[in-house]
């Protein structure tokens, strides 16, 4: 009974309150949200101070009269994205005696700086202090720069995003009340350097059409708080030339002159400190001196008995020369400490043959190696257990720690050589980004080619966690889905998961996209269709346009790809006709893409790689089967095939007709590539082996070819004994090479062809042999 009334007595009570509670919570609804974003893990987020009141500045901007060009940014960035917000113009002042409400002080102006208490955590003249009690807001930070982000930092608490460049990826919220959280936030940055290559500007190839924005990532670069400062550079400060000086470069298999200074050679010393001191000269506020060996490989005939360690170069099965270079370096520092630089620092890549740490010489403290993994898999995180190739990366940066330096990473934040097919780096950059912080690397150079299409989540997580590495990645996601997309943000996502899983759980690893179709395969992409199909619906019945064309950008992107792959399939079963079209379709989707803003595929990327591996290989094969000319017999895609280490299988005879091929391998062409068949640094030659039947009708006196679309790297042919003449000499995976058939042809017989294809020089691609379809054509009669 005492239960029943108690029970009644509840009801009657929530019966009268709710209406207040209702009440009260409508008429703080948008104050409580806007805490909820902006004073998530904010003491004393449950107070505000208000800078707009009702579409009414409630707030004045206070500088001082000889603010900085940065703190007078800060100023005028706050007011203009504030007005965007509430429609509230707050004013700017220099006196603080005229200002009203409260007041928010900008760098110098604060009237209590307390830079002590920012300098606890880090010296880094980027951190910044942003203090809000309730009735002021100060901004400052160890630098003007510092103040700046601490207004960027404000900005993103009341709503802000700059998910990608230009107005379409900027998101400012709308609400007439606008409440800071009252807090006391000192923030400093995850990593010293910051930097995102090849995004403040873009790289321009030929043949881009007037109009794009090569620059629109620049101010985006800002926001994102990146400071762009780079480490490690390729070549050495020495102008002495291989012409003036031949005998200080390394010499080639023939004795002549490489690209490479020979760093064991005292006039080479001598020149590179002298070249050094000149900069330190012409630049006192310089700490930091970049150099290292040239791009491309450095051969090192014969090991120097007084630079070289004893240690052989993982990938490249050849001597590691870091010790080399690390002895170099050490004594560049020395001398120049003797001339009265003892602070000055030199950064150098860690890359290609002088990737792994040093095995004799320990490397001087100031020395900055930039670990630069460039012929490692990229579609993976390092801890992934597919990736045996990335996770590796983890020894490579323990060795370099052990030895007492702080590297830097060079990250390669897109896939090597793709054209801009989907691609997105969230897992990477989620992992292995907070593995280098945890780790003690201190800076972050990442290389990239912007395809805002697909790469949007994975360069605003990066430019993200660059600064803070230790933020709540799925939170940030959550941010980034919600607030890009809108009504359309859960399909979206669930799209880019597919393709990010869909990487994840891939056992390939090769550059460019020749594994791409067994990557997005059709189950996988009909998936990914579905769900950008329904993002568009759900876009579509939004009030607001921007989410539409924020979907669209990624459907173009898809329409890219599919493209792509379509012709990669045509091309495969020699419908050269239908790849032609689609190559077209490429083109025009292509120039679409640029031309937007921000660019949807990357320029370089987009123009380049597309025209480089493709484009010859498309062209010249629709000349091959259109005008009368005629395919004759397709080479199969597995072929027999024998592993040989050197350019003598000739002489062995293994071109001979007749030879038992019962111990030979099956080794496919097209469909799959040497990394994904087990032969990832397999460096020497491979000898293939078919059989083709042609037909009789083809017995008319018309030459024959044997074309191949794609090898890697050299190649010589033998059809039924006898050595093909060569017609066309190829180059690599860019232009296709041809042989002469007509002599050597059986009609209405089974047809030998052995080839035998070197490939010597390791790429960052993991690809060799015959990479793409072949077949015997006919040329038409005159």
């Amino acid at each position: 009974m005492r239960k029943g009334k108690r029970f009644v007595w509840l009801l009657i009570l929530v019966w009268a309150v709710a209406p207040l509670l209702m009440a009260a919570g409508q008429a703080s609804a948008n104050e409580r949200g806007l805490a909820d974003e902006a004073g998530r893990k904010h003491q004393g987020a449950e107070q505000g101070v208000v800078l707009v009141s009702d579409g009414k500045p409630s707030a004045t901007v206070v500088t001082t009269v000889y603010a900085s060009v940065l703190e007078k940014k800060a100023a005028t960035e706050l007011v203009n994205y504030i007005k965007s917000i509430s429609g509230a113009e707050l004013p700017i002042v220099t006196n603080v005696g005229e200002a009203t409400g409260t007041k928010i002080f900008i760098g110098g102006a604060s009237p209590h700086i307390d830079l002590d208490a920012i300098r606890q955590g880090g010296e880094d003249p980027a951190s910044f202090r942003l203090a809000a009690t309730a009735d002021s807001v100060q901004l400052y930070g160890l630098s003007d720069q510092g103040t700046l982000y601490a207004a960027f930092e404000l900005l993103e608490q009341l709503g802000v995003r700059w998910f990608m460049p230009g107005d379409i990826g900027t998101v400012i919220p709308s609400r007439k009340t606008i409440t800071l959280p009252i807090q006391d936030t000192i923030q400093h940055p995850g990593f010293s350097a910051r930097a995102m290559q090849a995004t403040e500007g873009y790289q321009k190839p030929s043949g881009l059409p007037n109009g794009v924005n090569l620059n629109e990532g620049k101010i985006w670069v800002e926001y994102m708080r990146l400071n762009q400062k780079y480490y490690g550079n390729h070549g050495l400060p020495c102008t002495l030339s291989a012409k003036d000086r031949p005998d200080l470069y390394l010499p080639n298999e023939n004795g002549l002159p490489t690209t490479q200074l020979d760093v064991t050679k005292p006039d080479v010393l001598a020149c590179v400190v002298q070249g050094s001191l000149n900069k330190l000269q012409q630049d006192p506020n310089l700490k930091d001196l970049r150099m290292g060996p040239n791009d491309g490989l450095v051969k090192v005939l014969q090991p120097h008995p007084d630079w070289d360690g004893n240690d052989l170069d993982a990938t490249h099965d050849t001597l590691s020369l870091t010790d080399r270079y690390v002895k170099f370096y050490n004594l560049v520092l020395e001398q120049l400490e003797l001339a009265g630089y003892p602070d000055v620092s030199i950064s150098f890549y860690a890359y290609d043959t002088y990737y792994q740490p040093p095995v004799r010489w320990t490397p001087h403290p100031r020395l900055i190696p930039v670990i630069a993994s460039i012929t490692v898999d990229r579609f993976h995180a390092l801890d992934n257990p597919l990736s045996w190739e990335r996770g590796h990366l983890k020894e490579i940066i323990e060795g370099w720690r052990n030895l007492g330096v702080q590297p830097h990473i060079y990250q390669y934040l897109y896939n090597l050589a793709d054209p801009g097919l989907p691609f997105s780096p969230v897992n990477q950059v989620s992992s292995e980004l907070k593995y280098y912080k945890q780790n003690g690397i201190t800076g972050i150079r990442a290389e990239n080619l912007p395809s805002w299409g697909y790469q949007g989540p994975g360069l605003y997580l990066a430019a993200k966690m660059m600064w803070n590495p230790d933020l709540d990645v799925e939170d940030l996601l959550d941010d980034y889905y919600s607030k890009f997309y809108g009504p359309a943000a859960k399909p979206m996502r669930e799209h880019f998961e597919m393709l990010e899983q869909a990487f994840a759980d891939a056992d390939y690893f090769a550059g460019n996209i020749y594994d791409f179709p067994h990557i997005l395969t059709d189950k996988v992409w009909k998936e990914m269709e579905k769900t950008l199909s329904k993002a568009e619906k759900e876009a579509n019945k939004s009030n607001d346009p921007v989410y539409g064309k924020r979907v669209a950008m990624v459907r173009l992107a898809y329409h890219f790809g599919d493209q792509f792959l379509g012709m990669m399939e045509s091309m495969n079963r020699l419908d050269f006709v239908k790849a032609k079209e689609q190559f077209d379709r490429i083109y025009a989707l292509r120039n679409e893409a640029v031309l937007h803003s921000p660019v949807i595929l990357n320029p370089y990327g987009s123009f380049v790689f597309t025209d480089i591996f493709w484009k010859k290989m498309v062209t010249e094969g629709e000349q091959r089967v259109t005008g009368g000319n005629r395919v004759v017999a397709q080479m199969p895609d597995e072929w027999n095939a024998m592993l040989f280490p050197h350019e003598n299988g000739d002489l062995l005879g293994l071109w001979k007709p007749g030879l038992g091929t019962k111990s030979w391998m099956k080794l496919k062409t097209y469909s799959e590539t040497w990394s994904s068949q087990g032969l990832r640094y397999y460096k020497g030659h491979v000898w293939y082996r078919t059989e083709v039947k042609v037909d009789k009708k083809f017995d008319n006196g018309n030459p024959i070819r044997l074309w191949f679309s794609s090898i890697d790297e050299t190649a010589k042919v033998w059809m039924n004994g006898q050595e093909l003449p060569l017609v066309k000499k190829g180059s690599g995976l860019t232009s296709p090479w041809e042989f002469d058939a007509t002599n050597a042809i059986r009609f209405g017989q089974s047809n030998l062809i052995v080839v035998d294809v070197g490939n010597r020089i390791l790429d960052e691609l993991g690809t060799g042999g015959i990479t793409g379809p072949a077949m015997l054509w006919q040329a038409a009669s005159d």
